[in-house]
């Protein structure tokens, strides 16, 4: 029991430690600063966060003017995270529950705060995971056609205001969007209410 214990609370050090080097390297620190901070070397650094690099620079032939969709620190935790726990959990293929999982995991300020104060905690919501409805034509790129959905509603609420930066309520509020959705069906499994959370977001 203590060591599960421990090899939980190490994912979860993992995870925090990233959202806050994502936010470092977000907010113009080096990577070599970065590094010094956690104690690593530069290249270690870089390693592990250079996705950061790679989902904020603009597409190759882009015009240097053209906008660009921001996405928040946390809101590519959230996805990676839920990355890791749906192979984790075993699934093929990453959908709207697991991305639950990591919007807990990444541990926001408000999104996660919420779902904490209506009493979900991690551990809980793995246990009752409900896997997003069967039926669906296995996809390109181990993302279900549902979660892919999830991630268009959030791009088109940025669209719609360039200034706006894409985060982890955007992702919670386009999961829970749909009751067919692992997610909503997760939230319903613990007993609470996604109306209620959706309106605190």
């Amino acid at each position: 029991m203590a060591l599960h214990a421990l090899s939980t609370l190490r994912r979860e050090l993992e995870a925090f430690e990233r959202v806050q080097a994502w936010k470092a390297l977000d907010n113009g620190s080096s990577y070599g600063a970065v590094a010094r901070a956690l104690g690593i070397s530069r290249q270690a650094a870089h390693r592990r966060y250079r996705e950061l690099a790679a989902a904020t620079e603009p597409p190759s032939g882009a015009e240097p003017t053209a906008p660009r969709l921001r996405v928040a620190p946390e809101a590519r935790a959230a996805v990676q995270l839920a990355g890791e726990e749906a192979t984790r959990m075993g699934a093929v293929r990453m959908g709207s529950e697991h991305l639950l999982l990591g919007i807990l995991r990444a541990g926001d300020g408000k999104a996660a705060a919420i779902l904490r104060g209506a009493g979900v905690t991690l551990e809980a919501a793995r246990l009752a995971a409900q896997p997003t409805l069967a039926g669906e034509e296995p996809p390109a790129g181990g993302i279900t056609a549902y979660a892919r959905r999830v991630f268009h509603e959030a791009l088109r609420t940025a669209a719609a205001d360039p200034s706006h930066v894409i985060n982890v309520s955007d992702l919670l509020r386009a999961a829970l969007s749909d009751s067919a959705g692992g997610a909503h069906r997760t939230l319903e499994a613990l007993g609470v209410s996604t109306s209620d959370v959706r309106a605190r977001l």
